[in-house]
């Protein structure tokens, strides 16, 4: 009996956070995932989070719980007091991982990043039939928007710019962070 087809969610919570910003509102992951999967529900969503120190875990902490409220599995690391924190990628190498260990051919994953480092992810996924679907923007500065060479490597690129409207999320529903 073959095993059936799964819808992965990965987010850069880097990414997200840069989105925010660029957007001036937080959005609707939920909302975001259904939306670029034609409408039907992910099978797994993981957010990925890098903690420099408490008082940004103390900041983040509303996100979290929403985001278990939610459904999505948190994942990361935070860091010792003292301890150098790695400055870049440390979220995409927990994608890059999960999404090789969780993914099977046939199957769909959507990232919302947009690291030029993911291209080698994004190619093996595809080699081995592996449905990539890059989610981020092209309405914001270089050092935010997506990479093209990570927007070639995609399957599809869904640009949050044209869909914000539909997934701001209401005032009584927003994750403080």
């Amino acid at each position: 009996m073959s095993r059936q087809k799964q819808t992965l969610f990965l987010i850069d919570g880097s990414h997200y956070d840069r989105l925010r910003s660029v957007f001036e509102t937080p959005f609707d992951l939920r909302k975001l995932a259904y939306l670029a999967n034609d409408g039907v529900s992910v099978d797994q969503a993981i957010y990925y989070r890098d903690l420099r120190d408490d008082a940004e875990a103390e900041r983040q902490r509303p996100l979290f719980g929403w985001l278990k409220h939610n459904g999505f599995v948190v994942k990361g690391r935070t860091h010792e007091p003292g301890e150098p924190r790695e400055r870049y990628a440390t979220n995409l190498v927990h994608i890059a991982v999960d999404a090789l260990l969780l993914a099977e051919p046939g199957d769909r994953v959507m990232v919302l990043a947009s690291d030029a480092k993911l291209e080698p992810l994004f190619s093996a996924l595809r080699d081995y039939d592996i449905e990539v679907t890059l989610l981020s923007t092209l309405a914001a500065p270089n050092k935010i928007a997506a990479s093209s060479v990570l927007m070639e490597a995609a399957d599809t690129f869904v640009d949050l710019a044209p869909i914000i409207g539909q997934l701001s999320l209401e005032k009584s529903d927003t994750p403080a962070s």
